[in-house]
């Protein structure tokens, strides 16, 4: 992987984390575009990790007071939302991704994204009282839809803000609260792929470390890496703070018309390609 690839899959991780338009169905696609298929799964790791640091720096004031109250914050409402994610992690991740995360299937997937995010704007519009507190219902129907982010193509912004908009969650309080929610979600991903990495290299027969730095060189080195994450980590910055001001102001719908015309896109190049 050069360190240009590095850059452009750094950005798109960034952006794509925290702009509801899917940040795996962009790194999927990239990746195939770059045809890096050597150990993407220590990529993927590092990306996140990148984009959790931004989220722990603009929430650091909002985290440190659910630290210092936990019963009395949003940090109950935050496990709640938390919990069906890891069920289905345990449970249906690896049999969707087996069913659904053939590339094939990428460009339906980006359409479904947009119909959730409009059926969240729909519902957020015909909705005259919008309450502006986390309830536990909120938490609870946020977190399920969560769990659709595991097939790429899905967006966890997308999807966890248009659940919120839908129990009649405010867009604004949807937004801070989705963006929390992804702490959790992003470290189990990172935690995940961790895991992944040091059972290929107990299946290998080999260290940890003596795998990871093989997996190291196979990347290109670790400067790649390192651009990668820097990378991710400013545009994640710059994408919470332009999310933050386009959904508060405008809503979902502009997203929701990228993610269809890109699926289209891709259905269309697929059915002509057969």
């Amino acid at each position: 992987m050069s360190n240009i690839q590095a850059f452009l899959l750094g950005l798109v991780q960034g952006l794509a984390e925290f702009l509801p338009i899917s940040s795996s169905g962009h790194t999927t696609l990239l990746q195939m575009l770059f045809g890096i298929q050597e150990a993407p799964e220590i990529l993927n790791v590092l990306l996140h990790l990148g984009t959790l640091l931004v989220v722990l720096i603009v929430y650091r004031k909002r985290i440190w007071n659910m630290i210092r109250h936990p019963f009395k914050s949003d940090l109950k409402w935050l496990i709640l939302a938390t919990l069906p994610t890891v069920a289905a992690a345990l449970t249906i991740k690896d049999k969707l991704e087996a069913t659904f995360g053939d590339i094939k299937y990428l460009g339906y997937l980006f359409v479904f994204t947009s119909f959730i995010m409009l059926v969240g704007e729909a519902v957020n519009r015909l909705r005259t009282n919008k309450h502006k507190h986390v309830r536990w219902y909120d938490a609870l129907v946020m977190g399920c839809m969560q769990i659709l982010a595991i097939l790429p193509g899905v967006s966890r912004s997308g999807s966890t803000i248009s659940g919120g908009m839908i129990s009649g969650l405010s867009r604004r309080r949807s937004v801070d609260f989705s963006f929390l929610m992804s702490i959790p979600a992003v470290l189990g991903s990172a935690v995940l792929g961790a895991k992944d990495i040091y059972d290929a290299a107990e299946a290998s027969g080999v260290s940890f470390t003596s795998h990871l730095t093989a997996l190291v060189e196979q990347m290109g080195g670790a400067m790649p890496l390192v651009i990668g994450v820097a990378t991710a980590a400013v545009s994640g910055f710059l994408a919470i703070r332009l999310m933050l001001y386009i959904v508060r102001q405008i809503g979902l719908r502009w997203f929701a018309a990228y993610t269809f015309l890109l699926g289209a896109f891709l259905i269309a190049r697929q059915v002509l390609m057969v």
